[in-house]
């Protein structure tokens, strides 16, 4: 293992630091036992009962999870009410094919489904429009593999930036984010020093934010082995992006020194500072895309899995290595390479009451590096899961709950959440199972300039509350409340964190 990760150029001693801390060490060397497994062609795969292929009796579901799964084609089409902090109240409709098959296929108690079509359409009371139409069929044909595909694209004219580097970790100023975003929102007179028209007022009220337009499209790939427990990963990813910046345009929502509301002009953004700035972080990380480009991308992932249950796992763990390579020679505007590794794990707790209601820990770790002639900025913030798709750090519904989306970035990242997931009550509405579980939460996260560089102190972490709701099963409504030294903050969404 050792010799594998001098091969991808990480600092072995540092990282064997963070994920002591989330006791994955013997499971790295797992995964590195099994990949060589693969490597040699052994495969040791058998037939077991009426399957075409063995499968661990770990991937089985529960009994209770068995007896609440519907047979065939399953719709649900309902409107998506959504709330974030930046976009406000969002809303929209999420419609979900599923097919779980007959309770006689052979696969019925080992996949949550056997075909999942999902169509998403979403626009924000701030003006943010998205949408997605997504593909996932585990099992395809009844062999190994399995294929998922993803279209998205969106509109959003707020993007948030706080720049790049281990210098977004300083404290905001006031520290509090409603008192800091209000100091922004001051509209003064122009001051002549600076260029600006004194008879004019001038407003920072954009100053942390941008707008996008994108469209993107992956096509994966898997192959499972060792009984589903590992899967090796392929895919292909294209993305494109579009930015515009608010310097110098009138801000119609600035406030004068009398609290009304005004227009103002909107000075210099943060991210433009950096684009410009011939000795700050965007030349020292390498860092361009300040109009936006075109991005194709080569992923490839590796995954341990012995979760019971992949929407809402009750048990087992899961760790993974992901890479994304791009390059001018594969039609790509930028070059660089993204590493990571991730571990989850699933530790049941109890069971209660006669339907036997469930309840567990769910903890991830995570470590990304990111490093290239040609970073496309956007990237520094996004890394890609072999299992889970996209991630967007740091901050926001995705980690660190309790700070603004992207409030922290670096080249390279660490994070991680542990919750405490617990199920209260089921019903059944409409010809429809329904579940709901509380989740107390905790979450932590760090950047770095560079891996030679990294401490593990002055970790960012925050607390929270949180409910789901679960619909059928697979799908999954989450609503969290999270506080942090410099924000409270509120998501209504789909799917669990993790």
């Amino acid at each position: 293992m050792t010799i594998l990760l001098k091969i991808l150029g990480l600092n072995c001693a540092a990282i064997r630091a963070f994920f002591y801390l989330a006791v994955v060490k013997r499971y790295i060397i797992q995964l590195a036992l099994t990949s060589l497994t693969v490597l040699v062609s052994i495969d040791v795969m058998g037939q077991v009962d009426s399957l075409p292929f063995a499968i661990s009796a770990e991937k089985r579901l529960s009994d209770a999870k068995l007896g609440r799964k519907k047979e065939g084609f399953n719709v649900a089409a309902i409107p998506r009410f959504a709330y974030d902090p930046i976009q406000g109240v969002g809303l929209g409709v999420d419609a979900e094919l599923f097919n779980n098959g007959r309770r006689d296929d052979p696969f019925f108690a080992y996949t949550p489904y056997r075909q999942r079509y999902q169509l998403s359409l979403w626009a924000a009371q701030n003006g943010k429009v998205a949408g997605s139409l997504r593909v996932d069929m585990p099992y395809v044909f009844d062999t190994r593999w399995r294929f998922r595909a993803r279209f998205s694209f969106a509109d959003n004219p707020n993007k948030l930036y706080f720049g790049i580097g281990e210098s977004t970790l300083a404290n905001l100023d006031p520290p509090f984010w409603d008192d800091y975003a209000a100091e922004l929102n001051r509209a003064l007179p122009g001051n002549p020093v600076f260029g600006e028209d004194p008879n004019l007022l001038y407003t920072d009220r954009r100053f942390h934010y941008l707008a996008y337009r994108k469209f993107a499209l992956d096509l994966i790939m898997e192959r499972s082995y060792l009984e589903g427990r590992l899967r090796i990963i392929g895919a292909v990813g294209f993305t494109s992006l579009a930015y515009r910046h608010y310097d110098g345009e009138p801000i119609e929502d600035a406030t004068d020194s009398e609290g009304r509301s005004v227009t103002a002009i909107n000075r210099s953004t943060r991210i433009t500072q950096d684009a410009f700035d011939t000795e700050g972080s965007w030349d020292r990380f390498n860092v361009t895309g300040y109009e936006g480009g075109f991005s194709s991308k080569l992923k490839f992932g590796i995954i341990y899995d012995t979760r019971d249950f992949e929407p809402d796992p009750y048990k087992g763990f899961l760790v993974e290595y992901g890479m994304g390579l791009t390059h001018p020679l594969i039609g790509s505007d930028f070059q660089y390479q993204r590493h990571m590794l991730q571990y989850l794990q699933f530790i049941p707790l109890f069971t209660y009451g006669e339907k036997g209601y469930q309840s567990n820990l769910a903890l991830r770790s995570a470590f990304s590096v990111i490093a290239g002639p040609d970073l496309f900025f956007r990237e520094v913030y996004d890394v890609w899961s072999a299992s889970q798709g996209r991630i967007g750090l740091l901050g926001g519904e995705d980690n660190l709950r309790g700070y603004k989306k992207f409030r922290f970035a670096a080249p390279v990242y660490g994070f991680g959440s542990l919750e405490w997931r617990t199920q209260l009550t089921d019903f059944e509405f409409l010809n429809q199972n329904w579940m709901i579980s509380a989740v107390p939460f905790f979450d932590y996260g760090r950047v770095w300039d560079e891996i030679p560089a990294m401490n593990l102190r002055d970790f960012k972490y925050n607390w929270g509350l949180g409910a789901r709701i679960h619909w059928n099963q697979n799908t999954i409504i989450r609503l969290d409340y999270a506080i942090s030294q410099e924000d409270r903050q509120f998501f209504l969404i789909f799917g669990q964190m993790f």
